[in-house]
């Protein structure tokens, strides 16, 4: 159930949709790094980072960004992720009450998608406020940045994927070129 709302309903709403889909987020399929790829681009382009909806990188630069006292961070970060479990269980319960459930309608996917911003505001400002970042926009604002961190990552994790996909096939119809020439 669970990859299926992904790829249905949260993809879209991140707004990289179509792109989970593909083979490097297969399911059960592993993200290959190939030689050439930077020292630590596997774990930038993780599944696990690249689903999450509040990923601690993403989490402390947006504090940062917005100059909430470090001493804070640990604690917001920590408790985020512990809400980003939560997720799932909340926006099911949520559309459980709704009818017809918009994660059972395919026609009523921006009320997913509402659902899912909701249900993500609702959570992160929680935890905002109870570690006294009160100002709602300030909220709003630091929500919308850490996830277009995640779609600039998620683009250019795929574009890497893409990038050395397109090498190893220029590879294979040379090899095939050379085989025949010999």
């Amino acid at each position: 159930m669970y990859k299926s709302v992904l790829k249905t309903w949260i993809a879209p709403f991140l707004g990289v949709g179509a792109l989970l889909s593909t083979h490097a987020f297969a399911q059960n399929a592993p993200l290959q790094t190939p030689p050439s790829t930077p020292v630590g681009l596997n774990d930038e382009c993780s599944k696990e980072l690249l689903i999450s909806y509040f990923p601690k990188v993403f989490v402390l630069e947006t504090l940062k960004k917005y100059n909430v006292p470090q001493d804070k961070w640990e604690a917001i970060a920590s408790e985020l992720a512990q809400k980003d479990k939560q997720v799932i269980k909340t926006v099911e319960e949520k559309a459980a009450k709704l009818d017809p459930n918009p994660l059972k309608d395919p026609q009523q996917r921006q009320a997913a998608v509402r659902l899912f911003r909701e249900t993500l505001t609702d959570l992160f400002a929680l935890t905002m406020k109870a570690h006294g970042i009160k100002d709602g926009k300030q909220i709003t604002d630091m929500l919308n940045d850490i996830q277009q961190q995640k779609a600039k990552r998620f683009a250019m994790c795929m574009q890497k994927v893409s990038s050395e996909d397109s090498k190893g096939e220029s590879k294979a119809e040379n090899s095939a070129t050379l085989g025949e020439k010999n």
